[in-house]
């Protein structure tokens, strides 16, 4: 009987995955680097669609990614709506039923930006999109957050303006009551918006910059709590006077103006702040946090919340 060639063991391989509100997407590499594919699939954040419907777009992704039946040692999930570690835990159980034998961990998905937007993933990150919120981690991987996201972003300004013309409150110009009766109805939770009422966002944005009272005020309190939640992050972690503080997300890419006005905020309370926004898509930040997991240095999403 001929001789079978030795079949060759398959590279180790991870697949990070930025799961986010609207979109998610995964990329499978081995540990040296090379890449072996991408999916990119609907939103998985389990608050918006489901913990089981989360996990199942996950497991499409993550399948998608790989050649053939090889199953990756560690998967790392940045995902929308884990704020909190026992969000993190019951998404990876959620996902270990069906990964069997991988590793897998989850954290919230501004851990990725920060990876993706820095060397050693330390700093301060401040995202400007559906959520708004200062969240950093600090050299001996402590990881905390100032305000849990209750104190600005697009939902947050959506779902004032929403409120503030249902209920016919004094202040708000024309043009942004206007915006919000045209818009698609938000839905409301009782007293509160549905999430798409975050489609409002750029109109009081736009009322803002024009000056409109109302909104340049909801848009001042955001930036004046940006300011202090930078430096009472800065101190706790011990981030030094010049700390890297990443301003992104998808209100900021639609805003310039926006944008340069968290980042006067962040300034105005760490004048020395490295500013930056990402160089890379977040889901190289993802892909990583699961080398550097799979290297012994996690970077999990076990914090102390603040408020």
């Amino acid at each position: 009987m001929d001789a079978q060639p030795p079949v060759a063991a398959p590279a180790l391989t991870v697949v990070g995955v930025d799961a986010g509100a609207t979109k998610a997407i995964a990329e499978a590499v081995t540990v040296g680097g090379e890449r072996l594919g991408r999916a990119e699939g609907p939103g998985a954040n389990p608050k918006r669609h489901g913990l089981d419907v989360a996990a199942n777009r996950i497991l499409a992704l993550v399948h998608g990614t790989m050649p053939g039946e090889q199953a990756p040692a560690l998967v790392y999930v940045a995902g929308a709506g884990i704020d909190r570690p026992v969000h993190a835990r019951a998404l990876e159980a959620a996902l270990a039923v069906g990964l069997p034998g991988t590793r897998i961990v989850v954290a919230n998905d501004t851990m990725a930006a920060l990876r993706a937007g820095t060397p050693d993933g330390v700093g301060l990150v401040i995202p400007v999109s559906t959520g708004g919120n200062v969240i950093g981690r600090a050299p001996d991987g402590r990881v905390t957050d100032r305000g849990h996201g209750i104190f600005g972003g697009g939902y947050v300004l959506g779902a004032l303006a929403a409120r503030a013309v249902a209920f016919h409150r004094h202040g708000v110009g024309r043009a942004l009551a206007a915006a919000v009766r045209e818009a698609a109805d938000p839905g409301w939770r009782g007293r509160r918006p549905a999430p798409e009422a975050a489609l409002l966002a750029l109109s009081v944005v736009a009322a803002a910059r024009a000056g409109d009272p109302w909104p340049a005020r909801i848009v001042d309190r955001w930036c004046s709590r940006v300011t202090a939640a930078c430096v009472e992050e800065t101190a706790r972690l011990d981030l030094g006077p010049a700390p890297v503080a990443i301003v992104y997300g998808g209100l900021a890419d639609a805003s310039p103006w926006l944008r340069a006005r968290i980042g006067a905020a962040v300034l105005a309370g760490v004048p020395g702040a490295r500013i930056t926004g990402l160089a890379a898509e977040p889901v190289a930040g993802a892909v990583a946090l699961a080398l550097d997991a799979l290297a012994g240095r996690q970077a999990g999403w076990d914090f102390t919340p603040r408020r």
